[in-house]
């Protein structure tokens, strides 16, 4: 079964070594869907270990659904260059189950204190693209000694200007966190068309750590 074979895929990944290097792994499981995501970004270093203008993003997403559907896989690694003010120029490369798309365009990422804003605005390198918005909306206040209210919002619409249609992800994340593990209520919406637009949603629990 689908659910059963996301279940062993999940363990073999927590237990592997390169799980250790993200930044942040999730584990998730809705009324519709149930998933796993990893992600993390980087600055690159100099030889004096000095955090440089470049960054690295990665952000990995496997999903299945309970009726024995085939999986939703997607991957986008991207190298940005950013100016002191938080503003950068990316160029990005996602691997969905329909191929390869190559991006490129601005990113603005800002971190201070208990809040984080990550985010960019790209256009397939592709003929006939899409041009994408992407925002990650983080803010984590402390509540007691080694806890804190762990929120996450993103939002995630994508155009495609030859047939002049959207796609838009919305996805919520609300719950507590002690030291670097948090867990709570998570849900997901997306609304896909022109002008009339078909919605799904999933509601569930997540499970996270940061490493």
């Amino acid at each position: 079964m689908q659910h059963s074979k996301f279940i062993l895929f999940t363990l073999a990944m927590l237990l592997s070594g390169s799980i250790a290097n993200a930044q942040a792994t999730e584990v998730y499981a809705g009324h519709q869907r149930a998933g796993m995501d990893i992600l993390w970004f980087k600055y690159f270093k100099n030889s004096a270990d000095e955090k440089t203008p470049f960054l690295f993003f990665s952000r990995n997403r496997a999903s299945v659904d309970y009726q024995n559907s085939a999986g939703i896989f997607g991957s986008t690694n991207a190298l940005s260059y950013n100016f002191k003010n938080g503003l950068g120029v990316v160029v990005a490369g996602t691997f969905l189950n329909t191929g390869f798309r190559p991006k490129m365009g601005v990113q603005y990422f800002k971190q201070h204190g208990n809040f984080m804003l990550f985010t960019w605005l790209v256009s397939d390198l592709k003929k006939e693209g899409t041009v994408d918005l992407f925002g990650l909306f983080r803010y984590q206040p402390p509540i007691a000694e080694h806890w804190k209210i762990f929120s996450q919002l993103e939002l995630f619409p994508v155009y495609k200007p030859s047939t002049e249609t959207w796609n838009l992800t919305q996805r919520l994340r609300v719950g507590l966190k002690h030291r670097a593990l948090a867990a709570g209520l998570m849900a997901d919406f997306n609304q896909s068309g022109k002008t009339t637009f078909a919605s799904t949603q999933n509601f569930g629990v997540f499970i996270r750590n940061d490493f």
